[in-house]
């Protein structure tokens, strides 16, 4: 079934609306009329959300009949308020309105705390070049198993899932890009003792009295979780700086192929 058209009668065939989308990307019927054949119709259907008891609210904001909010806090105009999912401009799939949910959820948490309800900014973009790939080996992906063609009748899956152990093998392969997952790799190769393990899930500190700036631990990470920052630079003005480990510190005399001294990433969201 083609999505851009509207049943209006069902019989021995299908009499259906054929649809098209105007400048704001939304469906309208045309008035033409053309049948169909089909042994089974399942319909998805797409509803309005009705935000017609908030307009006489004073003060909410409207966008084309849906509420305008705050896309960082998805707070209305009304303090207080905050709207999501079909109520508010975005993608209306199931998707978009969890994620709505959760975030309105810690939001409104926030708010009712009178604490700042806006993000916190994480980390930058660690990309594939970013990574030492050597580390985690080759190691091919699980295939779902599936139904051969000549199987494929009735409302059987066609695609099965994967077993228990196939499925923690396929997270095992995530890179974790740009986030430490405690490896150890630092610890074991900084030659002046100055990393310092915090116990499990609390990664490391650096100590700079020990720490000479020669990037052993940043040449090895294997998710780029460190960072290596010019000498006098304020860690506050890096951007993606995040929530680094306690310890900023200068060299006096730094390294002169290593002018730099480090910062450790701990944003575990980006």
């Amino acid at each position: 079934m083609n999505w851009l058209r509207t049943i209006t009668d069902v019989g021995d065939d299908l009499t259906v609306e054929v649809m098209e989308l105007d400048e704001d990307g939304k469906p309208h019927g045309t008035g033409r009329y053309e049948k169909l054949e089909a042994d089974t119709v399942i319909l998805a259907v797409g509803q309005d959300a009705d935000t017609s008891f908030l307009h006489k609210m004073p003060g909410m904001r409207f966008r084309n009949d849906v509420v305008d909010v705050n896309p960082s806090t998805l707070m209305t105009d009304v303090p207080g308020i905050f709207a999501g999912g079909d109520t508010v401009p975005s993608e209306r799939t199931v998707t978009i309105g969890v994620g709505h949910g959760k975030r309105a959820a810690r939001q409104i948490d926030l708010w009712l705390n009178r604490e700042s309800g806006y993000p916190t900014a994480k980390n930058t973009t660690v990309g594939f070049n970013d990574l030492n790939l050597w580390y985690f080996g080759d190691h091919l992906r699980r295939h779902q198993p599936e139904l051969d063609p000549t199987q494929r009748v009735g409302f059987d899956e066609v695609v099965g899932g994967l077993t228990d152990d196939q499925a923690h093998f396929e997270a095992g392969r995530c890179l974790s890009c740009g986030n430490c997952f405690e490896c150890d790799g630092c610890y074991g190769s900084c030659p002046e003792d100055a990393i310092i393990k915090l116990g499990k899930g609390h990664r490391y500190e650096f100590n700079y009295d020990k720490c000479t700036g020669c990037a052993t631990c940043f040449d090895q990470c294997p998710v780029h979780a460190i960072e290596m920052i010019p000498e006098g630079t304020d860690p506050a003005t890096v951007q993606g700086s995040g929530n680094p480990t306690p310890g900023w510190a200068v060299r006096p005399e730094p390294n002169p192929q290593r002018s730099a001294s480090l910062k450790f990433t701990v944003d575990s969201e980006n």
